[in-house]
């Protein structure tokens, strides 16, 4: 039995900006399966109104930093001292572990994400109750438990004798559940894993076909550290070259101090790279030269980066990426949608409504912004530069409704 829809629908159709009008998005078996102007039989949800656009992806943000967002300090290296480290420390206790990752998940989907790339702690246990929860919740996730090994405290600290076995523990149990479920090995970055570690975790990534993701050349203090740990094997993208990290299933944040050859390393690995413009404003980090990326055909898509980043709506996350780098709306929309699901490896199934993918989507009020007979180019800009959580009317996956305001 098929599911109807009735809105103004806008999506990437094969990679360009489409609006339908008003039509009816018939959804089967939890994918798009026709999009027409005639009625079809049977019970119609009307949400002429409102648009309906495809749910949006967040293509790096951290599951345990949910509550230290907005801690001001712009070194990174000091604000991971002094606000994240301890906070992912509480993730040792089972019950608070549960507690944030159900508050997390229940948070994407209120702000119309419906995929993400999450960080969650630097426990197994922890980041086992959160893919528990992951499951329930209809999201496209790719997750994995945070792993260091050297310069942070000892509380947080996994060799990679242990690392590898709680990687094999939790791929095993949920990589691939669900169709919906992915994990990813996430070294936190070079400065706190050793090239042991990086090594020996990379060698598990590419045997069992995981993700991978880790940050990279977000501040230049951190670069400079990087240069003096590492100093024999060149440059920072060097480093996680050498280690075997830079793979088609590697995202790497931040990416804001590269040289050529950087760039041509992650062009020529296929490693992709999630932009946070929003996190680069809040650390003060710099600015991520976007379109020098995208003219070398690197695949980009945009992270909120909770807690560095203090929100996790994409539409504010995209209003800053405008920011930095004079990018249209349409460009934006892009980004935190079809291109960070071709980011993430996804977007066959997810990113764009089309006929056969999967009816992730969000219902969007915007008559607080716009005309709802404005142009396409008009209501995203408006969505962009003054849209937030408060727009989200719903939020499906799969073509279940999983958020939704009374």
């Amino acid at each position: 039995m098929a599911d109807v829809y009735y809105s103004r629908l806008i999506t990437f159709v094969d990679g360009e900006l489409r609006d339908y009008g008003k039509v009816y998005l018939i959804v089967k078996e939890g994918r798009v399966w026709r999009i027409s102007k005639d009625r079809p039989e049977g019970k119609v949800i009307n949400y002429e109104d409102f648009i309906i656009v495809p749910g949006f992806v967040d293509v790096h943000t951290h599951l345990a930093q949910i509550d230290v967002r907005a801690r001001w300090e712009p070194n990174l290296l000091r604000w991971l001292e002094r606000y994240i480290f301890p906070t992912e420390m509480r993730f040792q206790d089972e019950s608070y572990a549960k507690e944030k990752a159900e508050e997390f998940f229940k948070e994407l989907l209120r702000n119309g994400t419906t995929a993400a790339a999450v960080y969650s702690s630097p426990y197994r246990k922890a980041t086992d109750i959160a893919f528990e929860i992951a499951s329930h919740s209809g999201l496209w996730i790719i997750m994995g438990q945070v792993l260091m090994d050297l310069n942070a405290p000892s509380e947080l600290l996994t060799s990679a004798e242990v690392a590898e076995k709680d990687i094999k523990y939790l791929s095993s149990k949920w990589h691939g559940c669900c169709g919906r479920i992915f994990y990813a090995v996430t070294p936190r970055f070079a400065v706190s894993c050793s090239m042991e570690m990086m090594k020996r975790i990379s060698k598990i990534a590419s045997a069992r076909k995981l993700y991978i993701q880790t940050h990279l050349a977000e501040q230049e203090d951190e670069v400079e550290k990087v240069q003096e740990m590492y100093n024999e094997y060149g440059r920072y993208t060097e480093v996680y070259f050498h280690a075997s990290l830079l793979t088609s299933r590697t995202i790497v944040a931040h990416a804001i101090y590269l040289a050529d050859e950087d760039v041509n390393i992650l062009k020529e690995t296929d490693t992709a790279i999630a932009h946070c413009p929003s996190s680069n404003f809040f650390l003060h980090s710099g600015k991520m030269d976007i379109f020098r990326l995208k003219s070398a055909k690197i695949r980009i898509g945009f992270g909120s980066d909770i807690a560095a980043g203090p929100y996790f709506s994409m539409l504010e996350v995209a209003r800053d990426a405008s920011y930095t780098n004079k990018i249209s709306p349409v460009e934006s929309f892009y980004y935190i949608t079809l291109g960070g699901a071709k980011a993430l490896g996804i977007s066959e199934h997810t990113g764009s409504l089309e006929i056969g993918k999967y009816a992730d989507f969000v219902v969007i009020d915007i008559s607080s912004l716009t005309d709802l007979d404005a142009t396409k180019e008009e209501i995203l800009s408006s969505l962009i530069y003054r849209g937030d959580d408060r727009n989200i009317m719903a939020t499906y996956v799969g073509g279940r409704k999983m958020f939704g305001k009374s």
